[in-house]
Protein backbone atom coordinates (compact mmCIF):
# COMPACT_ATOMS: atom_id res chain seq x y z
CA UNK A 1 0.00 0.00 0.00
CA UNK A 2 1.81 3.49 -1.01
CA UNK A 3 0.66 6.45 0.88
CA UNK A 4 -1.70 7.63 -1.87
CA UNK A 5 -3.84 4.61 -1.01
CA UNK A 6 -3.34 4.39 3.40
CA UNK A 7 -6.12 6.91 3.81
CA UNK A 8 -8.39 3.60 2.28
CA UNK A 9 -7.44 2.27 5.95
CA UNK A 10 -9.80 4.39 7.49
CA UNK A 11 -12.56 2.79 5.26
CA UNK A 12 -12.11 -0.58 6.49
CA UNK A 13 -11.43 -3.43 9.24
CA UNK A 14 -8.36 -3.74 10.73
CA UNK A 15 -6.40 -6.54 9.62
CA UNK A 16 -2.37 -8.30 9.96
CA UNK A 17 -0.03 -6.18 8.21
CA UNK A 18 1.60 -8.13 5.91
CA UNK A 19 4.80 -8.17 3.58
CA UNK A 20 4.16 -8.13 -0.14
CA UNK A 21 6.13 -11.44 -1.70
CA UNK A 22 7.00 -11.32 -5.16
CA UNK A 23 7.80 -14.37 -7.82
CA UNK A 24 11.41 -13.02 -8.10
CA UNK A 25 12.66 -11.95 -4.99
CA UNK A 26 15.85 -12.15 -3.39
CA UNK A 27 15.76 -13.07 0.14
CA UNK A 28 18.30 -11.22 2.44
CA UNK A 29 19.14 -11.20 6.40
CA UNK A 30 20.61 -8.49 7.83
CA UNK A 31 21.42 -8.92 11.66
CA UNK A 32 23.71 -5.91 12.27
CA UNK A 33 24.41 -2.47 10.60
CA UNK A 34 27.75 -3.94 10.04
CA UNK A 35 26.26 -6.89 7.49
CA UNK A 36 23.84 -3.55 6.33
CA UNK A 37 26.79 -1.75 5.23
CA UNK A 38 28.80 -4.64 3.75
CA UNK A 39 25.69 -5.59 2.01
CA UNK A 40 25.52 -2.02 0.54
CA UNK A 41 29.20 -2.23 -0.58
CA UNK A 42 27.97 -4.26 -3.17
CA UNK A 43 24.84 -2.53 -4.17
CA UNK A 44 25.64 -0.26 -6.68
CA UNK A 45 22.37 0.13 -8.91
CA UNK A 46 21.56 2.10 -11.75
CA UNK A 47 20.00 6.05 -12.08
CA UNK A 48 18.00 7.36 -15.01
CA UNK A 49 17.76 11.30 -15.02
CA UNK A 50 15.06 11.80 -18.03
CA UNK A 51 16.71 9.13 -20.79
CA UNK A 52 19.73 9.44 -19.73
CA UNK A 53 21.46 6.51 -17.65
CA UNK A 54 23.86 7.35 -15.05
CA UNK A 55 25.82 5.81 -12.23
CA UNK A 56 25.39 5.74 -9.13
CA UNK A 57 28.36 7.90 -7.86
CA UNK A 58 27.55 10.12 -10.68
CA UNK A 59 24.23 11.06 -9.06
CA UNK A 60 25.46 11.47 -5.87
CA UNK A 61 27.80 14.16 -7.60
CA UNK A 62 24.73 15.90 -8.82
CA UNK A 63 23.03 15.66 -5.55
CA UNK A 64 25.80 17.67 -3.49
CA UNK A 65 24.63 20.95 -4.08
CA UNK A 66 21.04 20.01 -3.33
CA UNK A 67 19.88 21.15 0.22
CA UNK A 68 16.98 18.82 0.39
CA UNK A 69 16.89 15.02 -1.37
CA UNK A 70 13.43 13.56 -0.87
CA UNK A 71 13.52 9.56 -2.00
CA UNK A 72 10.26 7.89 -2.79
CA UNK A 73 9.33 4.63 -1.66
CA UNK A 74 7.01 1.72 -1.49
CA UNK A 75 6.59 0.92 2.43
CA UNK A 76 6.64 -2.56 1.67
CA UNK A 77 9.69 -2.69 -0.26
CA UNK A 78 12.77 -3.68 1.53
CA UNK A 79 15.13 -2.50 -1.79
CA UNK A 80 13.40 0.56 -1.39
CA UNK A 81 14.47 1.46 2.45
CA UNK A 82 18.38 -0.12 1.17
CA UNK A 83 18.17 2.67 -1.79
CA UNK A 84 17.37 5.13 0.97
CA UNK A 85 20.25 3.98 3.37
CA UNK A 86 22.39 4.24 0.44
CA UNK A 87 21.71 7.17 -0.48
CA UNK A 88 21.33 8.42 2.78
CA UNK A 89 25.19 6.74 3.91
CA UNK A 90 26.60 8.85 0.74
CA UNK A 91 24.89 12.13 1.76
CA UNK A 92 26.62 11.76 5.17
CA UNK A 93 29.78 10.86 3.52
CA UNK A 94 29.81 14.21 1.29
CA UNK A 95 28.45 16.19 4.46
CA UNK A 96 27.81 15.01 7.92
CA UNK A 97 25.61 18.05 8.17
CA UNK A 98 22.80 15.90 7.76
CA UNK A 99 18.90 15.34 9.24
CA UNK A 100 16.78 12.55 7.96
CA UNK A 101 12.92 13.61 7.78
CA UNK A 102 10.42 10.28 8.18
CA UNK A 103 7.24 9.94 7.05
CA UNK A 104 7.17 6.46 9.48
CA UNK A 105 6.51 8.60 12.95
CA UNK A 106 3.91 11.14 13.52
CA UNK A 107 5.13 14.61 14.67
CA UNK A 108 3.57 14.37 18.48
CA UNK A 109 6.24 11.23 19.01
CA UNK A 110 9.68 13.32 18.47
CA UNK A 111 10.23 13.37 22.37
CA UNK A 112 10.38 9.43 21.93
CA UNK A 113 12.21 9.11 18.62
CA UNK A 114 14.82 11.51 20.16
CA UNK A 115 14.96 9.35 23.14
CA UNK A 116 15.27 6.23 21.05
CA UNK A 117 18.36 7.71 19.46
CA UNK A 118 19.99 8.96 22.38
CA UNK A 119 20.08 5.47 23.88
CA UNK A 120 17.53 6.51 26.99
CA UNK A 121 15.02 3.74 25.24
CA UNK A 122 15.14 0.16 23.69
CA UNK A 123 13.53 -0.52 20.45
CA UNK A 124 10.50 -2.46 22.47
CA UNK A 125 9.90 1.12 23.88
CA UNK A 126 10.14 2.84 20.65
CA UNK A 127 7.89 0.76 18.85
CA UNK A 128 4.95 1.03 21.97
CA UNK A 129 5.65 4.47 23.34
CA UNK A 130 5.15 5.67 19.64
CA UNK A 131 2.03 3.25 18.62
CA UNK A 132 4.02 1.98 15.56
CA UNK A 133 2.44 -1.40 14.99
CA UNK A 134 -1.31 0.35 14.95
CA UNK A 135 -0.21 3.83 13.21
CA UNK A 136 2.13 2.62 10.57
CA UNK A 137 2.32 -1.54 10.82
CA UNK A 138 4.86 -1.75 8.17
CA UNK A 139 7.41 -4.59 9.29
CA UNK A 140 9.82 -2.74 11.44
CA UNK A 141 13.13 -4.46 9.93
CA UNK A 142 12.64 -3.04 6.76
CA UNK A 143 13.43 0.45 8.48
CA UNK A 144 15.59 -0.93 11.76
CA UNK A 145 19.01 -0.41 9.26
CA UNK A 146 18.30 3.49 8.60
CA UNK A 147 17.30 4.24 12.37
CA UNK A 148 20.48 2.34 13.57
CA UNK A 149 23.00 4.31 11.23
CA UNK A 150 20.91 7.49 12.58
CA UNK A 151 21.51 6.30 15.99
CA UNK A 152 25.44 4.69 15.82
CA UNK A 153 26.13 8.41 13.58
CA UNK A 154 24.21 10.65 15.75
CA UNK A 155 21.96 12.16 13.03
CA UNK A 156 18.77 13.53 13.75
CA UNK A 157 15.66 12.21 12.65
CA UNK A 158 12.45 14.17 12.28
CA UNK A 159 8.83 12.61 12.62
CA UNK A 160 7.24 14.08 10.13
CA UNK A 161 3.67 12.84 9.88
CA UNK A 162 0.44 14.00 10.96
CA UNK A 163 -1.61 12.72 13.92
CA UNK A 164 -3.61 9.68 12.78
CA UNK A 165 -6.31 11.04 15.50
CA UNK A 166 -6.69 13.65 12.75
CA UNK A 167 -6.46 13.00 9.72
CA UNK A 168 -9.03 9.92 10.72
CA UNK A 169 -11.23 12.71 12.19
CA UNK A 170 -11.06 14.86 8.91
CA UNK A 171 -11.38 11.91 6.50
CA UNK A 172 -14.31 10.84 8.31
CA UNK A 173 -16.08 14.42 8.75
CA UNK A 174 -13.57 16.78 7.15
CA UNK A 175 -11.49 19.68 7.90
CA UNK A 176 -14.47 21.80 9.68
CA UNK A 177 -15.01 18.67 11.92
CA UNK A 178 -11.41 19.66 13.97
CA UNK A 179 -11.77 21.72 17.45
CA UNK A 180 -9.68 24.87 17.71
CA UNK A 181 -7.15 23.06 19.18
CA UNK A 182 -7.13 20.23 16.58
CA UNK A 183 -7.09 22.54 14.00
CA UNK A 184 -4.21 23.87 15.37
CA UNK A 185 -1.58 21.16 15.23
CA UNK A 186 -1.42 21.30 11.41
CA UNK A 187 -0.12 23.83 9.48
CA UNK A 188 -2.52 27.47 9.04
CA UNK A 189 -2.40 27.09 5.44
CA UNK A 190 -3.68 23.77 3.22
CA UNK A 191 -3.78 24.37 -0.21
CA UNK A 192 -6.05 21.93 -2.38
CA UNK A 193 -4.80 19.56 -4.71
CA UNK A 194 -4.88 20.88 -8.44
CA UNK A 195 -3.69 19.74 -12.17
CA UNK A 196 -2.49 16.31 -12.35
CA UNK A 197 -2.03 15.60 -8.32
CA UNK A 198 -5.52 16.04 -8.26
CA UNK A 199 -6.13 14.01 -11.47
CA UNK A 200 -3.88 11.13 -10.13
CA UNK A 201 -6.12 11.71 -6.52
CA UNK A 202 -9.07 10.88 -8.16
CA UNK A 203 -7.98 7.91 -10.22
CA UNK A 204 -6.80 5.99 -7.07
CA UNK A 205 -10.02 7.04 -5.09
CA UNK A 206 -11.75 5.52 -8.32
CA UNK A 207 -9.60 2.41 -8.57
CA UNK A 208 -10.06 1.53 -4.61
CA UNK A 209 -13.43 1.91 -4.87
CA UNK A 210 -13.16 4.84 -2.27
CA UNK A 211 -16.27 4.81 0.77
CA UNK A 212 -17.09 8.53 1.91
CA UNK A 213 -16.26 12.01 -0.14
CA UNK A 214 -13.36 12.14 -2.14
CA UNK A 215 -13.00 15.59 -0.67
CA UNK A 216 -11.97 14.66 2.44
CA UNK A 217 -9.74 12.37 0.92
CA UNK A 218 -7.89 14.12 -0.94
CA UNK A 219 -7.69 16.93 2.20
CA UNK A 220 -6.28 13.93 4.03
CA UNK A 221 -3.52 13.71 1.43
CA UNK A 222 -2.94 17.57 1.43
CA UNK A 223 -2.66 17.24 5.63
CA UNK A 224 -0.37 14.66 5.30
CA UNK A 225 2.23 16.78 2.67
CA UNK A 226 1.70 19.75 4.04
CA UNK A 227 2.51 18.83 7.74
CA UNK A 228 5.53 17.18 6.26
CA UNK A 229 6.50 20.49 4.21
CA UNK A 230 6.08 22.52 7.21
CA UNK A 231 7.78 20.20 9.75
CA UNK A 232 10.74 19.68 7.30
CA UNK A 233 11.19 23.83 6.68
CA UNK A 234 11.37 23.93 10.67
CA UNK A 235 14.13 21.92 10.47
CA UNK A 236 15.72 23.57 7.83
CA UNK A 237 15.27 27.23 9.15
CA UNK A 238 16.82 25.85 12.61
CA UNK A 239 19.66 24.13 10.77
CA UNK A 240 21.45 26.93 8.62
CA UNK A 241 23.93 24.76 7.59
CA UNK A 242 22.21 21.64 7.68
CA UNK A 243 21.32 19.21 4.41
CA UNK A 244 17.67 17.50 4.99
CA UNK A 245 17.04 13.86 3.06
CA UNK A 246 13.60 12.93 3.18
CA UNK A 247 11.79 9.47 3.02
CA UNK A 248 8.01 9.47 2.36
CA UNK A 249 5.80 7.17 -0.22
CA UNK A 250 6.34 7.46 -3.45
CA UNK A 251 2.98 9.48 -3.76
CA UNK A 252 4.10 12.46 -1.16
CA UNK A 253 7.53 12.63 -3.51
CA UNK A 254 7.06 14.49 -6.73
CA UNK A 255 8.79 16.99 -8.66
CA UNK A 256 6.08 19.22 -9.56
CA UNK A 257 3.73 18.07 -6.34
CA UNK A 258 2.98 17.72 -2.93
CA UNK A 259 5.85 17.56 -0.40
CA UNK A 260 8.68 18.87 -2.46
CA UNK A 261 6.28 21.92 -4.24
CA UNK A 262 4.83 22.88 -0.02
CA UNK A 263 8.47 23.32 1.00
CA UNK A 264 9.44 25.38 -2.16
CA UNK A 265 6.65 27.08 -1.48
CA UNK A 266 7.58 28.19 2.09
CA UNK A 267 11.36 27.92 0.97
CA UNK A 268 11.43 29.63 -2.71
CA UNK A 269 15.04 29.43 -2.41
CA UNK A 270 15.68 26.04 -1.45
CA UNK A 271 17.99 23.53 -3.67
CA UNK A 272 16.10 20.02 -3.96
CA UNK A 273 15.85 17.05 -6.12
CA UNK A 274 13.28 14.26 -6.25
CA UNK A 275 14.25 10.28 -6.37
CA UNK A 276 12.32 7.20 -6.92
CA UNK A 277 13.33 3.53 -6.75
CA UNK A 278 11.85 1.66 -9.77
CA UNK A 279 11.88 -1.89 -11.05
CA UNK A 280 12.91 -1.90 -14.94
CA UNK A 281 9.96 -2.17 -16.24
CA UNK A 282 8.40 0.80 -14.49
CA UNK A 283 10.87 3.75 -15.90
CA UNK A 284 10.08 6.25 -17.87
CA UNK A 285 8.42 7.64 -15.01
CA UNK A 286 8.84 11.98 -15.37
CA UNK A 287 7.18 13.02 -12.05
CA UNK A 288 11.05 12.86 -10.16
CA UNK A 289 13.88 14.42 -11.27
CA UNK A 290 15.73 10.67 -11.08
CA UNK A 291 14.39 7.20 -10.95
CA UNK A 292 16.91 4.44 -9.48
CA UNK A 293 16.34 0.71 -10.47
CA UNK A 294 16.08 -1.65 -8.63
CA UNK A 295 15.90 -5.48 -8.43
CA UNK A 296 13.35 -6.76 -5.72
CA UNK A 297 14.46 -7.91 -1.96
CA UNK A 298 12.37 -9.08 0.40
CA UNK A 299 13.21 -10.38 3.94
CA UNK A 300 12.83 -13.83 5.56
CA UNK A 301 9.26 -14.43 6.71
CA UNK A 302 8.41 -14.17 10.54
CA UNK A 303 6.27 -16.76 12.35
CA UNK A 304 2.67 -16.35 11.81
CA UNK A 305 -0.33 -17.84 14.31
CA UNK A 306 -2.96 -17.88 11.38
CA UNK A 307 -5.58 -15.39 12.97
CA UNK A 308 -7.50 -12.50 12.27
CA UNK A 309 -7.41 -10.58 15.54
CA UNK A 310 -9.82 -8.06 17.19
CA UNK A 311 -8.97 -5.13 20.10
CA UNK A 312 -10.25 -6.71 23.28
CA UNK A 313 -10.34 -5.02 26.82
CA UNK A 314 -6.75 -4.57 28.10
CA UNK A 315 -5.53 -7.03 24.92
CA UNK A 316 -6.27 -8.75 22.23
CA UNK A 317 -8.79 -11.41 21.20
CA UNK A 318 -9.37 -13.83 18.21
CA UNK A 319 -11.93 -12.80 15.87
CA UNK A 320 -11.51 -15.79 13.63
CA UNK A 321 -9.10 -18.81 12.73
CA UNK A 322 -7.43 -20.00 9.81
CA UNK A 323 -8.38 -23.35 8.82
CA UNK A 324 -5.07 -25.66 9.56
CA UNK A 325 -3.17 -22.35 10.67
CA UNK A 326 -0.97 -22.75 13.83
CA UNK A 327 -3.02 -21.35 16.47
CA UNK A 328 -5.86 -24.12 14.80
CA UNK A 329 -3.74 -27.17 14.91
CA UNK A 330 -2.86 -25.87 18.97
CA UNK A 331 -6.96 -25.86 19.32
CA UNK A 332 -7.50 -22.51 19.91
CA UNK A 333 -10.76 -20.75 19.55
CA UNK A 334 -12.42 -17.81 18.05
CA UNK A 335 -12.83 -14.93 20.77
CA UNK A 336 -9.93 -16.98 23.08
CA UNK A 337 -7.69 -13.78 24.49
CA UNK A 338 -4.50 -13.61 23.84
CA UNK A 339 -2.74 -12.42 27.44
CA UNK A 340 0.59 -13.16 26.93
CA UNK A 341 4.17 -15.17 24.50
CA UNK A 342 6.59 -16.40 26.12
CA UNK A 343 5.96 -15.04 29.44
CA UNK A 344 5.91 -11.26 28.03
CA UNK A 345 2.34 -9.62 28.64
CA UNK A 346 0.02 -8.65 25.39
CA UNK A 347 -1.79 -5.78 26.06
CA UNK A 348 -2.69 -4.80 22.55
CA UNK A 349 -2.94 -5.91 18.61
CA UNK A 350 0.51 -3.84 18.72
CA UNK A 351 2.17 -6.00 21.66
CA UNK A 352 1.27 -8.96 19.70
CA UNK A 353 2.69 -7.64 16.19
CA UNK A 354 5.68 -6.66 18.15
CA UNK A 355 6.33 -10.12 19.33
CA UNK A 356 5.54 -12.36 16.96
CA UNK A 357 7.88 -10.29 14.84
CA UNK A 358 10.58 -12.03 16.62
CA UNK A 359 10.08 -15.42 16.17
CA UNK A 360 10.79 -17.49 12.47
CA UNK A 361 8.40 -19.98 10.86
CA UNK A 362 9.00 -23.86 12.69
CA UNK A 363 10.16 -21.91 16.13
CA UNK A 364 8.05 -22.62 19.29
CA UNK A 365 5.87 -20.35 21.42
CA UNK A 366 4.07 -20.82 24.32
CA UNK A 367 0.74 -18.79 24.30
CA UNK A 368 -1.50 -17.28 26.85
CA UNK A 369 -5.24 -17.85 26.54
CA UNK A 370 -8.47 -16.94 28.37
CA UNK A 371 -11.02 -18.62 26.70
CA UNK A 372 -14.35 -16.90 27.66
CA UNK A 373 -15.96 -20.38 28.52
CA UNK A 374 -14.80 -22.65 30.99
CA UNK A 375 -17.94 -24.71 31.80
CA UNK A 376 -19.04 -21.92 33.89
CA UNK A 377 -16.18 -21.16 35.81
CA UNK A 378 -14.09 -18.09 35.93
CA UNK A 379 -11.70 -17.29 32.84
CA UNK A 380 -8.15 -18.51 34.00
CA UNK A 381 -5.24 -18.42 31.91
CA UNK A 382 -4.10 -21.69 30.35
CA UNK A 383 -1.09 -22.03 28.17
CA UNK A 384 -0.67 -23.79 24.69
CA UNK A 385 2.35 -24.43 22.45
CA UNK A 386 2.40 -23.43 19.33
CA UNK A 387 5.14 -24.34 16.13
CA UNK A 388 4.36 -21.35 14.40
CA UNK A 389 3.99 -21.27 10.22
Amino acid sequence: MTSLLALICLFTSLTLSLISTHAFATTVEHRSLGEVNSFLDGWKPVAIDGNQQISFPELMQRLQTRRVVFVGETHDRYDHHINQLLILRSLHRQNPKLGIGVEWFQQSFQPVLNHYLAGKISEDQLLKQTDYYNRWRYDFRMLRPILEYAKAHQLPVIALNAPAELTSKVGMYGLESLSKAERAQLPAQITPAEGSYLTKLRQVFADHQGHGQFENFAMVQRIWDETMAANIVRFLQTHDHTRMVVFAGSGHVSSKAAIPNDVSRRLPKVTKATIHSVDVRERLNDDVDYQLLTQFLSLPPTGKLGVWLVPAPQGVAIGKLVPNSAADKAGLHEGDKITSINGQLVSSVADLYNDLAKYKPGENIKLGIKSPDFKGQPPREVFYTLKLQ
